[in-house]
């Protein structure tokens, strides 16, 4: 995967079974570190609806936005494990 050196990037995530939010990763690059902040954010909007949380640090743009989609995974795992125990 090629990244342009233009930050903010950006990706967008389809979220299953809601076809009113989406998750966001946003990477950004500070000195010679990448970060990745994690949203859910209304599709039409792009407001926030849930901060899910920011990976630092990270080697590369690729990796901080790798991270990222499995930060955003194991967020919406845990909701599917609270739901199912409830």
């Amino acid at each position: 995967m090629r990244f342009m050196n233009e930050f903010p990037i950006e990706k967008y995530i389809d979220l299953e079974n809601n076809p009113y939010l989406l998750g966001r990763i946003c990477v950004n690059q500070v000195k010679e570190s990448y970060h990745a902040e994690i949203d859910i954010i209304h599709r039409e909007s792009h407001k926030i609806f849930k901060h899910v949380d920011i990976v630092y640090n990270q080697y590369s743009a690729e990796e901080a936005l790798i991270v990222g989609v499995q930060r955003l995974r194991q967020f919406l795992d845990s909701l599917v494990r609270q739901s199912n125990h409830q």
